[in-house]
């Protein structure tokens, strides 16, 4: 049984990762209070005790109008965590000679690319702080010579994590409430349930692939379409949701949103096969079922 480190556990996917898959790896997930990625000497202790097979960061400071507040400080937690943590587990697992798997996002793109979601062969181009200080850390990572995959993932969505809000939960917490949603019609995105991430993660921890891989819907959507088809499949008053332009939106905004914001998966669909990812529709369709209680997780 392949044993994993992971840091970030306690976040939506890292724990949903736990929670499918500890009966498949030896896991070991210390909380940040016990382990501190940005304490090397921990990491090197604990990476001693434990002697992992392979390390999987999903630590990641992810408010992202937050971040933007800390633009430029790279003594701020945002640029610390992203940034240096990812470094610190990187040069750990260089050291150590463990493998390591790094959780990263969309937001290390521009959200220019309008014809076709982003590929791994395109070039990032950050324009917010958050986007910034993820893409850093995976520049960290390339450069520390260590055996790793970095996967980046787009907007993951579940039922089951009450600690930070999702967009799904989001849609039906409002509509259910019978509260106006104001959703963006002109935006491109991959939202993903977070079992299609944590399964696709699982087939990279039992390979011996490196590089990069986008993990995401094999579908896109508008947040208007999403939320539309959230109030179809729930029965909810459809006429409670209005369009609005990102131009719009991101005026209330400090950190602007990406107009496409959406990946590619192909390439880890055709190294692993299909069906492991799926479309949005999909998605939603299982979320549906779990809310409904009808899926146990």
């Amino acid at each position: 049984m392949k044993k994993i480190a992971v840091f970030g556990g306690s976040g939506l996917v890292g724990s949903k990762f736990i929670q499918i898959h500890s009966r498949v790896f030896e896991i070991k997930a210390p909380s940040a209070t016990e382990i501190d990625i940005l304490n090397k000497d921990q990491l090197l202790k604990f990476a001693q005790d434990f002697a992992p097979d392979t390390v999987i960061n999903f630590a990641a400071y992810t408010q992202v109008e937050n971040a933007e507040t800390q633009k430029g400080d790279e003594s701020g937690i945002c640029y610390q965590i992203n940034a240096i943590g990812a470094k610190n587990v990187a040069d750990l697992c260089k050291e150590m000679e463990k493998r390591l798997i790094h959780i990263s996002t969309e937001y290390v793109f521009d959200g220019t690319k309008e014809i076709s979601p982003y590929t791994e062969e395109d070039k990032p181009n950050p324009i917010n702080w958050y986007g910034q200080t993820k893409y850093a850390g995976e520049q960290f990572v390339s450069e520390s010579g260590c055996s790793a995959i970095i996967a980046r993932i787009c907007m993951p969505f579940s039922p089951f994590y009450e600690l930070k809000q999702d967009v799904a939960r989001f849609f039906l917490g409002k509509l259910r409430s019978g509260r106006r949603i104001k959703a963006i019609e002109d935006q491109r995105v991959t939202p993903t349930h977070v079992n299609y991430i944590v399964n696709a993660l699982k087939m990279l921890v039992q390979s011996d692939t490196k590089g990069l891989y986008h993990i995401s819907s094999t579908s896109s959507v508008t947040p208007l379409e999403f939320a539309k088809t959230i109030a179809e499949i729930f029965q909810l008053n459809y006429f409670l949701i209005f369009p609005v332009s990102l131009d719009e939106y991101n005026k209330s905004k400090t950190a602007k949103l990406l107009k496409y914001s959406w990946l590619n998966p192909t390439k880890f669909e055709e190294q692993f096969g299909e069906g492991i990812l799926r479309s949005v529709e999909e998605g939603l369709a299982l979320f549906k079922k779990e809310v409904d209680g009808r899926v146990q997780n």
